[in-house]
């Protein structure tokens, strides 16, 4: 299988290379502004050009498009930076995809939803409802992804691992330091490990299965439970994690109560569930 990684540097794109490489694909990705091990191309999404000349030059079966504008606050005053690479950039990978025939495979959020606590788990079927500049974004991001005849739609959520800079590389590196980490505990989720995302992409594209799927970890729990875990199966000490409330903490974009995502959806059509955290935790110590 040819694989294109659009966003080859970051935490699941670095993940989808590695596991690529290792099944015998033959891939290649790319990268905005530095190249790493895993990356092999310049690419701004937002070149309309230059995005439709690399995907025909390499013909791919298979396109995963992971890069995005993620600073979520940064989105409410940088709008049409946000637009640009979420929305517009989208639609020129999906038409540089179905000019090359092409599998894509478009990774969005659970954002999307707005977060009421008595509709979770939320369902491929439930109703969208952005509530943040970010999440409306993400949203015509998926609707621009559909140009493409063969496409596939991936929902996520707070995506966790090792490969880049991330949530949980942060937290370790504060946890090692002894220091204290102020974490919020009104904002639910259910935690995605980068790993398993990988290989749903890869899995996904292999079986040239289309569609809309939910694509998160399997437990819910808030931000301030996930990283009192975190340190409980690293070994550190749970009291170095404080729980502070989203109002006390402060941020500029609203983020939903509760957007836990059902991905039973999805666990059934690849035939694998992904981990919960406290196994993914296990895997990184």
């Amino acid at each position: 299988m040819r694989v294109f990684v659009i966003g080859g540097s970051g935490l699941v794109g670095s993940n989808i290379v590695e596991q690529a490489e290792s099944r015998g694909d033959t891939v290649r990705s790319t990268h905005l502004d530095t190249q790493t091990e895993t990356t092999d191309i310049e690419l701004d999404k937002t070149n309309a050009g230059r995005t439709q000349s690399v995907i025909a030059d390499f013909d791919p079966d298979v396109i995963v498009d992971t890069a995005a504008f993620h600073a979520v606050d940064d989105c409410e005053t940088k709008r049409d930076q946000a637009w640009s690479v979420n929305a517009a950039g989208t639609r020129n990978v999906a038409t540089a995809a179905n000019e090359a025939g092409a599998h894509l495979i478009y990774l969005s959020t659970d954002y999307v939803f707005p977060g009421d606590p008595e509709a979770t788990p939320y369902t491929e079927s439930d109703r969208i409802q952005p509530i943040n500049y970010y999440a409306e974004t993400k949203y015509a991001g998926e609707r621009a992804a559909r140009i493409a005849d063969e496409v596939t739609i991936l929902r996520p959520s707070v995506i966790y691992g090792t490969a880049s800079q991330n949530f949980v590389t942060w937290a370790l590196g504060e946890l090692e330091d002894n220091n204290e980490l102020t974490i919020v505990n009104d904002q639910i989720s259910s935690p995605t490990y980068a790993p398993d995302l990988a290989k749903a992409c890869l899995l996904l594209g292999e079986e040239a299965q289309t569609g809309l799927y939910h694509s998160t970890g399997p437990e819910s729990m808030s931000r301030y439970e996930f990283t009192v875990v975190l340190a409980e199966v690293c070994g550190y000490d749970t009291d170095l994690v404080k729980p502070i409330t989203t109002e006390e903490f402060g941020q500029e974009a609203p983020r939903p109560t509760d957007s836990t995502l059902d991905s039973s959806t999805l666990y059934d059509a690849i035939d694998y569930e992904f981990r919960d955290p406290a196994s993914a935790f296990e895997e990184l110590r």
